[in-house]
């Protein structure tokens, strides 16, 4: 086999049309096809040199991996090593990376992260369908921009499941294989959100709440930003969901809503004292986030009185060691 040390212009001008293909694929909200993903696991499983399976449909992964840790006991010998064999080094390019940003970061990481650590396993045996478009998209276009056909002819079926379903999960005699998520809303970031449902969902239900690409829950979405009470984000210890009830909420309402008393400020930051609604006041940093120009606050140790120790502590560099309680 000859090897590919260059591409030509005509070559790399075709990139666009295959990132774009398979940026629509990975985010695709159609209803799955279900004959022609069935036709593609049935061919991947006789490229691999196995029996044909019994196709299981699910509504969403988390069914997918529910359904599978209910009934391991009739096969615990998974077959993905097989069916991917021929998946190859790690590789990259334009292609490559541009549907990965669209489509990895965004969509596929949440969900994985979302079903759950019950059904985790069953995550990492998955193969992705549609979520599986940034690499797929690398090597169907090598295979038909390049005449690599005999080299990628291995993952003809892998191709036709994930143009065609959601995720799938190969045993040696079972298949279980998800419908596509059915919504699907994302900010103008590609980051998944909405402010008045869920950012993504699939036909049985099952739903990710994220406001800005952070998994919140239903209540903090579905609630009126006028009728959050800003208190919630003193017991919410990720910082990335406070700055996005503070982002929904507005600093302005927390700031009066936890009779905010400034005792320093530096710049665009404020160290605030906040009524922790149990007689105790604590000090919390007000700055923004410039890459998104979004104010929040953080809480910073008991004996921080100015802006400057206060970012000596959160960096690690105060002269010694100090607990947040």
């Amino acid at each position: 086999m000859s090897r590919i040390e260059t591409l030509t212009q005509d070559q790399i001008n075709r990139m666009a049309d295959y990132r774009d293909k398979w940026i629509s694929i990975g985010l695709s909200t159609d209803p799955a096809n279900r004959p022609a993903a069935e036709e593609g696991i049935k061919k991947a499983y006789r490229i691999a040199g196995l029996a044909l399976p019994k196709i299981v449909w699910c509504g969403s992964p988390l069914a997918q991996g529910l359904t599978r840790a209910l009934v391991m006991g009739l096969s615990k010998s998974e077959v993905r090593d097989s069916v991917w064999a021929s998946v190859g080094a790690s590789v990259r390019d334009s292609v490559r990376d541009s549907v990965r940003d669209s489509v990895g970061a965004s969509v596929r990481d949440s969900v994985g992260a979302s079903v759950g650590a019950s059904v985790r396993d069953s995550v990492w045996a998955s193969g992705y369908g549609q979520h599986d478009a940034n690499w797929l998209a690398f090597y169907e276009y090598f295979r038909d921009v390049c005449a690599l056909g005999e080299q990628t002819q291995r993952l003809s079926g892998i191709w036709e499941i994930s143009k065609n379903a959601g995720w799938w999960l190969p045993h040696e005699k079972i298949c279980w294989v998800s419908e596509r998520h059915n919504t699907l809303n994302r900010n103008s970031e590609g980051r998944l959100h909405c402010d008045n449902g869920p950012a993504l969902q699939y036909p049985d239900g099952w739903a990710i709440w994220a406001l800005n690409g952070v998994r919140v829950s239903e209540n903090i979405v579905m609630t009126p930003a006028e009728k959050l009470d800003p208190a919630i984000i003193l017991k919410e210890q990720n910082a990335e969901i406070r700055r996005e009830i503070v982002r929904k909420i507005g600093i302005e309402r927390v700031c009066e809503r936890l009779n905010a008393q400034c005792v320093d400020k530096q710049g665009e930051y404020e160290l605030l004292l906040l009524d922790l609604q149990d007689g105790r006041k604590r000090p919390y940093l007000k700055m923004r986030n410039p890459s998104i120009g979004v104010y929040h606050v953080e809480g910073v140790h008991p004996e921080c009185t100015t802006v400057e120790a206060a970012l000596k502590w959160r960096n690690g560099t105060a002269d010694k060691p100090v607990v947040l309680t």
